[in-house]
C-alpha cells in the first residue's frame, strides 16, 4: 500500500491566496461562483505542488572524496653492477701462489745461512708482485703457467732439500756440494723470476710508448715545445 503524499507547503498557500484575491476580485453570491473559485484554487494548488514537489529520483549531491596525500616516493637505489663470475683457474692459481708463499716462509725460518736467508726474500717478494699483477690482470693467467707449474713448485722442492741437508748433523762432500749447487741456483731463480714479473708489464709499456708519442707530436704541432726531435 503506498503512502499518501502530503501537500506541500506552498501548495497550501498558493490554494489559500487563489481564494481570497478571487474573491475580493469577483462577488461569490451563487453555486456556480463557489464552483469556479474552486476549480481555479484546484488548478493553482494541484500546479504548485507539483513545481514544488521533490524529485524522487534525485540524489544528494555527492560529498567530494578527500584525497589522502601522497608519501613521498622513496628514492631508488642504484643498481649494483653485476659482478663478474669467478674464474675456477684463476682461483685455483691464486690459491697455488698463497700455499707456495706460505712454505717459503716456513723455509725461511728454518735456514741458517744469511745469506740463502735474503735470496729467499727476494724470491717470496717476486713470487707476491707476480700473483698480485695476475689476479689484477686475468688475462695474463697464460703467460705464467710455466712459472706456477714448474719454476715455482721446482724451486720450493730444492729449498726443501737444502734445508734436509743443512740439517745434517756431519757434513761430507756429497752434502756441501749439494748445498753449493742449491745455493748458486738460487742466483739464476732469482733472475728468472725477475723477468718473468717484468715480462707482465709487456703490453702496458707498449700503451705507455704510444701515448707519450701522441703527447709529444702534440706537444710540438701545437707550439708547447721546442724540442724537434720527437720520434714519429
Amino acid at each position: 500500500m503506498q503512502k499518501r503524499k502530503k501537500p506541500t507547503v506552498a501548495a497550501i498557500y498558493a490554494l489559500g491566496l487563489t481564494v481570497l484575491v478571487y474573491s475580493l476580485l469577483f462577488p461569490l453570491e451563487g453555486f456556480g461562483d463557489f464552483l469556479k473559485c474552486a476549480l481555479l484554487a484546484w488548478a493553482v494548488y494541484a500546479l504548485v505542488g507539483a513545481i514544488t514537489k521533490k524529485d524522487p529520483t534525485r540524489q544528494a549531491p555527492e560529498e567530494p572524496v578527500k584525497e589522502e596525500p601522497k608519501k613521498p616516493e622513496e628514492p631508488r637505489k642504484p643498481k649494483e653492477p653485476d659482478k663478474p663470475a669467478a674464474d675456477p683457474e684463476l682461483a685455483a692459481m691464486l690459491e697455488q701462489g698463497q700455499q707456495a708463499m706460505a712454505k717459503l716462509q716456513a723455509l725461511l725460518d728454518g735456514i741458517r745461512d744469511y745469506r740463502v736467508s735474503a735470496k729467499i726474500k727476494q724470491i717470496e717478494a717476486l713470487t707476491g708482485a707476480i700473483l698480485r699483477q695476475v689476479e689484477r690482470s686475468p688475462d695474463k693467467l697464460k703467460a705464467v703457467r710455466q712459472f706456477m707449474n714448474y719454476y715455482l713448485p721446482t724451486t720450493l722442492k730444492l729449498l726443501e732439500q737444502y734445508v734436509q741437508l743443512q740439517d745434517v748433523g756431519l757434513k761430507g762432500e756429497n752434502i756441501q756440494s749439494g748445498m753449493a749447487q742449491i745455493e748458486a741456483l738460487l742466483d739464476k731463480v732469482i733472475v728468472a723470476f725477475q723477468k718473468q714479473l717484468d715480462g707482465l708489464f709487456a703490453r702496458e709499456v707498449v700503451d705507455i710508448t704510444a701515448d707519450i708519442r701522441v703527447m709529444e707530436q702534440m706537444m710540438a704541432q701545437n707550439g708547447l715545445t721546442d724540442r724537434q726531435d720527437f720520434h714519429v
